[in-house]
């Protein structure tokens, strides 16, 4: 079965008998500043993609953590500290990727900010910084809570990648982008081992002096934002030959942040992966 065809499904949640409510789980010590979902694939050569489709959540924002940008500020960096994140990624020695879709403003098609938000295409790699697509450019998709997407990433057999955005739908909206991974390659020129993930998340900001930062590395900071409502629907990573295997079983690791790890039910309530890769997409972080 397509792609296409699955994204027409109607899909409800899988029986109880039929998830993995324990599947293996590692706390990763270093990742700290967000209130993340992440499963991840074992590390090899035996996959080079891996394509997810889903429902996208619907954020409530904390009006406690909202921020006006202050003179000299960027005027971009006004909006809600918690930013909602839905996105895939790839793992190699020395390479890094996360690609999908975050909450970000919207742009008109003459590029001019229309003080709106919605799920918005970026990708970013370990090297190579972060990207959206132009503003007001053919493929600068917007996305809204409740709608449909499929999301494909793969590595390239060049040494980048490409990110592949779609809505539901025959005749919906779709983009592809490709770019550069540095360090994707071993020595003799080939695609190192690889490991792929899929994340929903509340990626998060933090102020000093008044001005908005970056959260990575620091501790998560307690909000009454939420995400709720969203699910995926399926997740498969893809070999070489076409062929396809579901991120689920022994295919698929939950990878704990520390901030989430003592808490993880209150915080991720009812997840669980099923044997398709479905999972609902759900997050209550603490509030104090």
């Amino acid at each position: 079965m397509t792609l296409a065809c699955l994204l027409l499904l109607a899909v409800t949640p899988a029986p109880a008998g039929e998830l993995d409510y324990a599947p293996a789980s590692a706390i990763v010590e270093k990742a700290r500043g967000a209130w993340f979902r992440k499963v991840v694939s074992p590390e090899g050569a035996a996959f080079e993609g891996l394509e997810a489709w889903g429902v996208l959540p619907k954020p409530s924002f904390d009006p406690a953590r909202e921020h006006s940008a202050t003179p000299g500020e960027d005027a971009y960096k006004s909006g809600p500290l918690d930013r909602p994140d839905v996105y895939l990624g790839l793992h190699a020695d020395g390479a890094e990727v996360d690609a999908g879709l975050i909450w970000d403003r919207v742009y008109d098609r003459d590029g001019r900010d229309t003080g709106e938000f919605a799920y918005r295409v970026y990708w970013r790699t370990s090297k190579g910084g972060w990207s959206n697509p132009a503003p007001g450019a053919a493929d600068d998709l917007y996305l809204r809570p409740g709608e449909r997407f499929a999301l494909t990433l793969r590595a390239l057999p060049d040494g980048s990648a490409r990110l592949s955005v779609r809505r539901a739908g025959a005749d919906a909206a779709s983009a592809g982008y490709q770019f550069p991974v540095p360090g994707l390659l071993a020595a003799n020129g080939s695609l190192k081992p690889l490991s792929f993930k899929r994340v929903h998340s509340l990626d998060q900001f933090r102020l000093e002096g008044g001005r908005r930062r970056g959260n990575e590395g620091r501790p998560a900071l307690p909000t009454r934002t939420a995400l709720e409502g969203g699910r995926w629907e399926g997740a498969h990573l893809l070999r070489s030959d076409g062929s396809r295997a579901a991120m689920a079983g022994g295919l698929a690791t939950v990878a704990r942040g520390v901030d989430a790890a003592g808490r993880y039910g209150a915080v991720f309530p009812g997840a669980g992966v099923g044997k398709g890769g479905a999972e609902e997409m759900r997050i209550l972080p603490p509030r104090s």
